[in-house]
């Protein structure tokens, strides 16, 4: 699996560290949107069949691992700094 912000997160120490903090600070609440958005779906639908409810947990697990990831590389990348 491929996630497109591994550019960014790669080249991150070839910028300014306000300009990387910020696109951080972005991918966190594109990712915080994302989960939010699997949740009002999923709310919205109910009566969805299993498989549906699956994908639907599948997304949730993955944006709150991305988040939990994406913490703890934030703090490496401010000691970094």
């Amino acid at each position: 699996m491929q996630f497109d912000f591994n550019v960014v997160i790669t080249n991150l120490n070839k910028m300014e560290r306000e300009k990387a903090l910020d696109l951080i600070k972005k991918l966190r609440d594109n990712f915080t949107a994302s989960a939010n958005s699997i949740d009002e779906y999923a709310a919205s639908y109910p009566e969805i069949p299993l498989g549906g409810k699956a994908i639907f947990e599948q997304q949730r697990l993955l944006y709150q691992s991305l988040l939990e990831w994406l913490d703890k590389f934030e703090s490496r990348f401010r000691g970094s700094l």
